[in-house]
């Protein structure tokens, strides 16, 4: 049995749902299913969990709260702005080692959690079926195990927006209460302090409450405005210190948007689908992020077009039926989909933020309901073929996060073993981009040179300056090449070591090139290709 969400006020449930009226639903709560389904959550999400190399935005996870560099905890909570709730958590993790496990084991946990209490709010909307498959497909989520997986905040996202919403939905349906609005502002506060991106959840949030579902007493607005209220509360001094560094002032009409904030990287006519594609897929299926970079992206996608073709219609079926079923009912859902991709969008076409799927994490699980709602509203056959087709490329994905090399991380932490075991004193180090995660895992004992202030190279006297300075007298160099997009997208620092000198080795791992070369002799003049 489906439930009517616009029954009562709009978009609750309507209250003889909270019972069980209805017989046949209340005899099977689904207990059995949720454990078994929460523990293989769990062995997808510890599976392998140390296998790859941390990258750049884990460290700087570990930046903020490393054991040895005298930090003290509240100031760091204090001027984190993003994820000061993952921070906390992680502080006394590290101090009992710092490896891959420590640094993601809480986002493998809060991945978990969050299944269960997925099952529990699609069950507010839907009925048990949809409940349960919702969980599943969240359960094998290439996207979700990704983040469940990475030492970054937006698995707790995702765990902090689903509760809060569970706690919301309770409140429409059965009226604000003291304690339901104190959880909803600490749950929606704990997800703000995950990352700030769930803010434009929260505001969707509201949005619900003020134009679908009004308050009708003065007591009812003013429970509502104590736990609104009360969650901006507790996360403005966050709010505002990240207003202080965004160029929130972009966002008025007529405004100066600056440049372009990473080139390329920024929003395009395809972010959107990318987004929705990966949500369903994560970023193991199909082309790769590292071939999402390179220049000709046209030949990139014409290669998988299959696949591609494939996986986009199995969704876009899901989701167009999804919508047919909901019928203007249920608009909440919609609104909580549509406001927060609106407020992304906005973010990256004023260039206060690039876009990024995992801004939109609060996101996801609202639209995995919604596709899991059309796949069951479709007829008998096709629906079981959709849903088999999806699972089986949502299994596919996991595979390729797991053991394809072409969908690693970069393989940082191989490159800083390599050099460890075969330097000798008087060596360069050069690593542009991925300079912090290099000397996470370095236990050499020659200086790291990096590309900080260097900015794009553009050309062979741009890349042979670089390299001047970089390696100096040093009678050899190791070169570490990684998500080289940013500093040499074209290439010429490699050309250029091809060019001069002799390159005396080279290693190439997921994601990574290390060359050992001995620059020109002493004397002799460098050149462009």
């Amino acid at each position: 049995m489906a439930h009517d969400l616009t029954a009562g006020n709009g978009w609750a449930p309507s209250r003889s749902w909270l019972g069980d009226d209805d017989p046949e639903e209340g005899k099977h709560l689904g207990w059995l299913y949720l454990i078994l389904l929460t523990g293989f959550a769990a062995l997808l999400r510890l599976y392998l969990l140390t296998s790859q190399s941390l990258w750049v935005d884990e460290i700087m996870t570990w930046r903020s709260c490393r054991p040895d560099a005298g930090l003290q905890f509240w100031p760091q909570i204090r001027d984190t702005f993003q994820g000061p709730l993952y921070l906390a958590v992680l502080w006394p993790l590290v101090r009992i080692e710092a490896s891959e496990f420590w640094l993601r084991l809480p986002a493998a946990v809060a991945g978990t959690i969050t299944v269960p209490l997925f099952a529990l709010a699609a069950r507010r909307w839907f009925d048990l079926r949809t409940a349960r498959l919702a969980a599943l497909l969240l359960a094998i989520s290439p996207f979700h195990v990704w983040y469940s997986q990475e030492a970054r905040g937006y698995a707790f996202v995702m765990l902090f927006t689903v509760a809060a919403s569970l706690v919301l939905l309770h409140m429409v349906q059965q009226g604000p209460r003291l304690r339901t609005g104190l959880a909803y502002a600490l749950l929606g506060a704990a997800a703000v302090w995950s990352n700030m991106s769930a803010l434009f959840l929260v505001t969707a949030h509201g949005l619900t409450v003020l134009l679908v579902a009004r308050p009708r007493t003065r007591r009812q607005w003013l429970l509502w405005v104590l736990a609104l209220g009360g969650l901006l509360l507790l996360v403005l001094p966050w709010v505002l210190k990240a207003t202080g560094i965004w160029a929130i002032d972009r966002l008025v009409p007529g405004s100066d948007t600056g440049t372009a904030l990473r080139g390329s990287t920024t929003f395009a006519p395809l972010a959107v689908p990318f987004t929705f594609y990966s949500f369903f897929f994560g970023f193991s299926l199909g082309p790769s992020l590292r071939e999402l970079h390179l220049v000709d992206r046209v030949a990139i996608l014409t290669h998988y077009w299959p696949l591609l073709a494939l996986a986009t219609a199995l969704v876009g079926t899901a989701l167009l039926s999804g919508l047919v079923r909901l019928r203007g009912k249920q608009t909440a859902l919609l609104v909580w989909i549509a406001v927060p991709l609106a407020v992304v969008v906005a973010l990256a076409l004023r260039n206060v933020k690039p876009y990024n799927p995992r801004y939109l994490a609060a996101v996801f699980p609202w639209v995995l309901l919604l596709a899991t709602a059309g796949l069951l509203a479709l007829p008998r056959l096709p629906s079981r073929l959709v849903t088999v087709a999806l699972v089986i490329l949502c299994l596919g994905s996991l595979q390729g996060h797991y053991h394809d090399d072409r969908y690693a991380k970069a393989d940082v932490r191989r490159a800083a073993a390599l050099v460890t075991e075969r330097e000798v004193a008087g060596d360069a180090v050069v690593v542009p981009v991925v300079t912090g995660v290099f000397k996470f895992y370095y236990r050499g004992t020659n200086p790291v040179s990096d590309s900080y202030a260097v900015g794009t190279i553009r050309s062979a006297a741009a890349a042979r300056n670089f390299l001047q300075e970089a390696v100096g007298a040093a009678p050899r160099s190791w070169v570490v090449l990684a998500r080289s997009w940013f500093v040499d997208p074209d290439g010429w620092i490699p050309r250029i070591l091809a060019a001069e000198g002799e390159i005396q080795a080279e290693e190439v791992m997921p994601g990574v090139r290390l060359l050992l070369w001995r620059p020109p002799p002493t004397g002799a003049t460098w050149h462009a290709p």
